[in-house]
């Protein structure tokens, strides 16, 4: 008989909805830019429901996530600004840094990922049809 498993995912994003998103700083985060040009940026987190003594004696937890970025991630971030569209972020990328739009989309993508993964920034998503 099988197991009943728990889904832990979240959403799904396709490439189309990612690149039409607007993705907005966590207005919750606090950023400590470094004089290197990068960042430390530095989430709140819960504390989940399990994590009670005994288990909060042996196990620490850390009130906050904390992501070290470096010039470029602080480039991107600071873009993310609600106004511009994924689509945007990567044509100035791009611009910014000579690359072709191609050549700047996987990693700009990939790094929009994990931001949304770690907290960093929320991306609204339009999903009205046109008129």
């Amino acid at each position: 008989m099988g197991r009943n498993k728990r889904q832990v995912a979240g959403p799904v994003w396709s490439l189309d909805d990612l690149l039409h998103s607007r993705p907005v700083q966590n207005v919750s985060m606090e950023l400590h830019r470094l004089r290197e040009g990068g960042a430390v940026v530095s989430v709140p987190m819960r504390r989940p429901s399990w994590m009670v003594p005994p288990l909060s004696w042996v196990f620490p937890f850390s009130s906050h996530r904390r992501v070290q970025l470096d010039r470029v991630g602080l480039g991107v971030l600071d873009l993310c600004d609600g106004l511009r569209t994924v689509e945007g972020i990567i044509e100035q990328f791009a611009a910014d840094n000579k690359l072709s739009y191609r050549e700047a989309q996987l990693p700009v993508t990939q790094f929009m990922r994990m931001l949304l993964q770690r907290g960093l920034v929320a991306a609204v998503v339009d999903r009205r049809e046109p008129a």
